[in-house]
């Protein structure tokens, strides 16, 4: 399971680096769209699970490696979104509320 912040497209392109391959060479070996993949190498657009197994099965990773990682790095961006936090700052628990309701 990825352990850092760094993004899934920058994962991918370390991959991509160590075994000289690029997007669109990637895209033929694993059967899918080398737009889908230019964007997630950039960051703009997330790993689906389809493209986490078809990663997963040329890299011999899991597909869980493929969707934490995204998943990891969705939570951060989220953590740092201060309108979010805001917003979160304003809900309160369910047991809190529940109570408040009986009153």
């Amino acid at each position: 399971m990825p352990k850092t912040n760094q993004s899934p497209g920058s994962q991918l392109l370390s991959l991509l680096d160590k075994y000289g391959l690029n997007c669109n060479r990637l895209s033929k070996e694993i059967k899918c769209s080398q737009t889908a993949l230019r964007l997630i190498s950039l960051d703009k657009s997330r790993i689906t699970t389809s493209i986490a197994v078809r990663l997963a099965k040329y890299f011999t990773t899991k597909p869980e490696y493929w969707l934490m990682a995204q998943m990891d790095y969705d939570l951060s961006l989220a953590a740092k979104n201060k309108t979010l936090q805001k917003k979160l700052a304003g809900i309160s628990k369910a047991g809190n509320s529940a109570a408040k309701r009986k009153k």
